[in-house]
């Protein structure tokens, strides 16, 4: 394949519907997209019909792995083995393309030759979710340090800087963000276009229930990745995000 080609990795465990959802969705795409693509499917050995569906799509799907791990970023891991494109887009199963930020964001990795990250914004399907924007928009500044502003169905990441650091398996939810902050760390760059939408973003996505445990999470993250001033503020700053969190989903009720 050629190196401008692009990996499409969908880790997926016992969500047989969704995958059919997002392998449809892909497989509908124009002939010009899908020769570009190199789709990776990660499954955590389902014991629903995901194998089925996988079969379905087996002219789509160019490798496929399915057997237990240690939970998603494990899973995104093992896809991450398989890749063959220069640049890698994780989605969720039942996320889908948006065809025409598709077809523009791979114009943009055909025109950029260097090893940057690009990030384009998504929505979210319905039905939408307490404490949940429609619109998602990237930005890679400031912002970052207190929230997670790059979704990762929105970011075609360069594979050698996945393959340099992959997914930290300890965190159940946040992994993503930690390699933000990261690679935000290292100096790396990602360049935002938040005019276009990539994806349309299903519901019930492990970051989207805002308890306890998700923002106890996120201060261990941030605990090993931020230092200073911007880390003793995060006690604080979290108990007010997930409050406001709460009052958001009783308010929607």
């Amino acid at each position: 394949m050629n190196m401008r080609d692009l990996t499409v990795l969908i880790p997926s465990w016992n969500d047989a519907e969704a995958l059919s959802v997002t392998l449809t969705a892909f497989a509908s795409l124009t002939a010009e997209l899908k020769d570009r693509l190199d789709i990776v499917v990660s499954d955590g050995a389902s014991s629903d019909h995901t194998l089925d569906v996988l079969a379905a799509h087996a002219d789509l799907v160019r490798h496929v792995s399915s057997r237990p791990d240690h939970g998603v970023y494990d899973a995104m891991n093992r896809g991450l083995s398989a890749a063959t494109g220069s640049h890698v887009w994780v989605v969720g199963a039942g996320d889908v393309p948006d065809q025409d930020g598709l077809a523009r964001a791979l114009a943009v990795l055909t025109s950029d030759a260097s090893a940057t990250a690009h990030a384009w914004s998504v929505t979210a399907l319905p039905p939408l979710e307490p404490g949940v924007p429609a619109r998602f928009e990237p930005n890679w500044g400031g912002k970052l340090t207190w929230k997670n502003t790059m979704h990762h169905q929105g970011l075609l990441a360069p594979r050698a800087w996945l393959e340099r650091h992959p997914f930290d398996t300890s965190l159940n939810i946040l992994g993503d963000y930690a390699q933000m902050l990261e690679w935000r760390n290292m100096g790396h760059h990602v360049a935002c276009h938040p005019e276009r939408v990539l994806c349309r973003v299903a519901p019930a996505g492990l970051s989207r229930t805002f308890n306890v445990a998700l923002y106890r999470e996120e201060w261990r993250m941030k605990r090993a990745r931020l230092r200073g001033p911007r880390l003793w503020a995060q006690p604080f700053w979290l108990v007010a995000k997930w409050a406001f969190k709460q009052v958001s989903t009783v308010a929607k009720i």
